[in-house]
């Protein structure tokens, strides 16, 4: 008979060990780095965030520089339920602190540092809202903030959104529930629907 899985209980010091590491790229709060060329991983589902590391592992879907960190040895079981659990519940705060909030110096910059909104950038934010509730919001939330296991796309870096829907359209990054989704869709219409995301986290 096969061996019962061992029970798994949430480690928040390892998950927070786990984050020093994964902060080099992503940041110190998985806001993501380097503009969008690391995504925000910050906030996203914990069942999107563990279906992610193991196809990472698993080398189902390939990304060059995790490969190093997406190993057995490096990434076991339990350190992929804790980092997914950590990084699911961190909330990215969009607006500065109050300037009468109690908080010495220290506290304030932390807090400034911290805030994460997307660039706004040209596009028919009204085309975007229209196109993405017909289109994408079934799967992906209303106001683009992800259900279930289906990642948030608001409050994701424009030019990692891009990079992505440039490998699904080319089969680099293979995903059956997007094969079709964007045959409909021309640069234009794409772009506005970035201009629409872009501005939710507003």
């Amino acid at each position: 008979m096969p061996r019962p899985e061992p029970v798994w209980s949430y480690d928040p010091d390892n998950a927070q060990d786990i984050l020093e590491v994964c902060a080099a790229c992503h940041g110190r709060n998985g806001e993501g780095g380097k503009g969008g060329e690391y995504p925000r991983i910050a906030g996203l589902a914990e069942e999107y965030l563990k279906r992610q590391l193991r196809a990472f592992k698993a080398r189902e879907r390939i990304n060059i520089p995790m490969f190093p960190y997406a190993t057995e040895r490096e990434l076991p079981p339990d350190d992929v339920r804790d980092i997914a659990r950590l990084l699911s519940q961190i909330e990215l705060p969009t607006e500065r602190p109050p300037p009468d909030a109690e908080m010495t110096s220290l506290e304030r910059l932390l807090a400034v540092q911290a805030v994460f909104n997307v660039p706004r950038i040209d596009g028919d934010i009204e085309n975007g809202a229209e196109i993405y509730d017909e289109e994408c919001s079934e799967c992906h939330g209303e106001g683009g903030w992800g259900e279930d296991d289906v990642p948030q796309l608001a409050g994701q870096h424009t030019s990692y959104l891009r990079r992505q829907i440039a490998h699904f359209r080319s089969g680099e990054r293979v995903n059956e529930d997007m094969e079709d989704v964007f045959e409909g869709f021309d640069d234009e219409d794409l772009e506005d629907v970035f201009a629409y995301l872009a501005s939710v986290d507003d």
